[in-house]
């Protein structure tokens, strides 16, 4: 046992000691320096002790197998603090295990060949935990590396996932004030949340903390961090369990709602407009209870007669309104909602892609079938005027437009 505790001592010691001050607070810790300046000691120190030992035949093979691979991950990393040196190392311990043990580092939690690999991912999760404290978890950036690396690979893995055990590094992330640490914390969750099943979150409701922790990144400014935390979202509500689901979509379509009122940052009103297809897609028939959806539509629409916000938005405004009246078509009203229809040839006359321009055709088309026949032959005569257009090729958009009206 003694000798083990020594192996463990010195995997620990080639590991970056815990840092005085936060990663991002200076941009030179010395301990990064001590620890290349140690490494050549310590791994020759744990050269000899794994040597010394019968690996596949030793009690607390998991918890020695779990210190290697978060060591190999340290300093396999591409990150300032690794130099040639730990990219050496990490190689060459990963070689000596294969040597001793049949199986590689970077891929032992792939099979279920010699070790019990379920137990080895589980203590992985304890040791980085343990360090990845709300108190220090910015004081160990190697760390965070490896369990960014264990929860971005872990559909890979031939292990059972329990939320609680898993989540909580990145949820500490995701929290965190420094865009990049969030944006890792979304990459993991999402990574997490594609291994789950809604029956992972039996007898517990820790879905409500994640989602909760998602909140916080909801009304993020940033576009990337906007997409990624949709992305989990969506992935959330694929396992929420039934009696809270329908619930849960309504917060996030009135959320993102509200958010498409006041958004000013094109690409992030895009990304906007996809997630609320995505959630109408979801929510469907309970979507038509929000009337602000339509002013929205317009407005977008409204914007996208500049060539420059069309590229942007147009398409995932059209594929928004398409979604929409699937579910909604059962309250547009012409009387209320004309402005939709005009609103709608506008674009198309300044629309220059065929494949866009009949896309709004058919919405036109769609939008026109649900009047009333008095309402019908109100717009038909309203069209007659097209004649008077210079743009043979709107007017052309326009027949085709009567053509498919039916009265």
């Amino acid at each position: 046992m003694k000798y083990i505790l020594k192996l463990l001592d010195s995997i620990n010691q080639c590991l970056i000691p815990k840092l005085a001050k936060n990663f991002d607070e200076r941009e030179n810790h010395p301990e990064f320096e001590i620890r290349n300046n140690t490494l050549d000691q310590n791994f020759k120190s744990l050269e000899q002790y794994l040597g010394d030992l019968d690996l596949p035949n030793t009690k607390g093979t998991a918890t020695i197998i779990a210190a290697l691979i978060i060591l190999y991950k340290e300093l396999d990393c591409e990150c300032p603090w690794n130099g040639e040196k730990s990219k050496e190392y990490s190689k060459k311990l990963n070689i000596y295990f294969e040597l001793v043990c049949g199986s590689r580092l970077d891929t032992i939690l792939h099979e279920n060949k010699n070790f019990n690999i379920q137990e080895i991912f589980n203590i992985c999760l304890e040791n980085l935990h343990s360090k990845l404290t709300y108190e220090n978890f910015k004081k160990y950036p190697g760390q965070v590396e490896v369990y960014c690396w264990l929860a971005k690979d872990l559909r890979r893995f031939q292990v059972k996932v329990k939320p609680a055990q898993v989540f909580p590094a990145a949820l500490l992330l995701i929290e965190d004030y420094i865009n990049i640490n969030t944006s890792k914390g979304l990459i993991c969750c999402l990574s997490i949340l594609r291994c789950l099943k809604s029956g992972d979150y039996e007898g517990g409701n820790y879905y409500e903390v994640i989602y909760r922790s998602l909140n916080k990144t909801f009304i993020e400014k940033d576009a990337d961090i906007t997409k990624l935390t949709h992305a989990c979202l969506l992935e959330l509500c694929e396992i929420f369990p039934p009696i809270f689901k329908t619930q849960k979509l309504q917060e996030m379509y009135t959320g993102i709602l509200d958010q498409l009122m006041t958004e000013s940052n094109l690409y992030r009103k895009g990304e906007c407009l996809s997630f609320a297809k995505s959630i109408i897609e979801m929510h469907k028939v309970n979507c038509i209870s929000e009337n602000t959806f339509k002013v929205i539509i317009c407005d977008c629409l409204d914007i996208c007669t500049n060539e420059v916000v069309a590229d942007i938005l147009l398409n995932k405004t059209l594929e928004c309104l398409d979604e929409w009246i699937q579910y909604g078509w059962c309250v547009w009203r012409f009387s209320t909602d004309y402005r939709m229809i005009s609103i709608l040839f506008k674009v198309l006359y300044v629309c220059k892609d065929n494949s866009t321009a009949l896309y709004i055709q058919k919405l036109i088309v769609t939008f026109i079938t649900l009047c009333k026949p008095e309402e019908k032959k109100q717009i038909l005569k309203s069209l007659e005027n097209v004649n008077k257009i210079s743009s043979v090729n709107f007017r052309n958009q326009v027949e085709a437009i009567k053509k498919e009206i039916n009265i």
